[in-house]
């Protein structure tokens, strides 16, 4: 009995340690924004959040990628990446209110001016962990989709150590390719260095217009390396570029969060 037992957590174990790989960020990069995130909240905004939560922001960066795929959370089964049209508006891939920018300014809208108050503190809290997955989840490199004419290979493999990774994998992981040493406070230190200045202007616009500049910005990424190109061979000028669009992406999407959580508990 204790070797089935043991058996069974090993295997739990190694299925969540496997789901997390799917994770746009993975689960280090979406407690890094997070993370920021909490640090720049309002005072009222941390202590609604805590009082809702239970727990700080990066303990639920991850719940939606965790139970979307379980029977009776269909609703939190929304999709991951957003979609554009050539112009980089939001298209959607089957419903556009599927998408993580529209679904995030819903929430929003659906919290804002008190609305909150008015709703089951259970469903704030479930609201809550959404915005906190997709509003960073947004600012991936790997989550924009984009039209056949416009990108080349979405998968573009790329090898890590000689092991063969699509793109989608290599951005979820990148920021422990990168740092696999760093904790969360290395990261804050090294990432969160903007102005309050400069972070108001980062803020500045709503979810749509944030999701176009990702758009924008995200097509220079399949310019980063060639096919099968081993990313430890890379010249130091594409892996510095690699590790600036990861840190400055990471930033944002935490900059961002907390903006709109600040907006919603102001």
């Amino acid at each position: 009995m204790k070797n089935r037992f043991l058996t069974f957590t090993v295997l739990a174990v190694a299925m969540v340690s496997m789901s997390h790989s799917a994770m746009a960020w993975g689960r280090r990069g979406h407690a890094i924004s997070a993370y920021i995130a909490e640090k720049h909240l309002t005072e009222k905004a941390f202590t609604e959040c805590r009082r809702y939560l239970q727990h700080t922001l990066p303990y639920y960066s991850v719940w939606q990628d965790q139970w979307r795929g379980c029977r009776g959370f269909e609703e939190i089964c929304t999709a991951h990446v957003n979609y554009v049209n050539p112009d980089f508006t939001v298209r959607g891939k089957r419903d556009v209110t599927r998408d993580p920018v529209t679904r995030v300014v819903m929430i929003t809208r659906e919290l804002e001016n008190g609305q909150y108050l008015n709703m089951p503190d259970s469903i704030v809290a479930m609201k809550l962990k959404l915005l906190i997955h997709m509003a960073t989840d947004m600012h991936c490199p790997s989550h924009v989709g984009y039209p056949k004419e416009m990108k080349r290979d979405q998968q573009m493999p790329i090898r890590i150590g000689g092991r063969k990774v699509m793109r989608h994998g290599f951005w979820d992981a990148i920021p422990q390719t990168l740092h696999p040493s760093w904790n969360l406070d290395d990261f804050l230190e090294a990432y969160d260095v903007y102005s309050p200045k400069k972070i108001q202007k980062i803020c500045k616009g709503d979810p749509t217009i944030w999701g176009i500049q990702n758009a924008r910005k995200m097509l220079s990424t399949f310019d980063m390396w060639e096919v099968d190109e081993e990313f430890r061979r890379m010249d130091k000028e594409r892996r510095q570029a690699i590790e600036d669009i990861t840190a400055e992406q990471l930033v944002y999407g935490g900059y961002r969060l907390a903006s709109i959580l600040n907006h919603i508990f102001k």
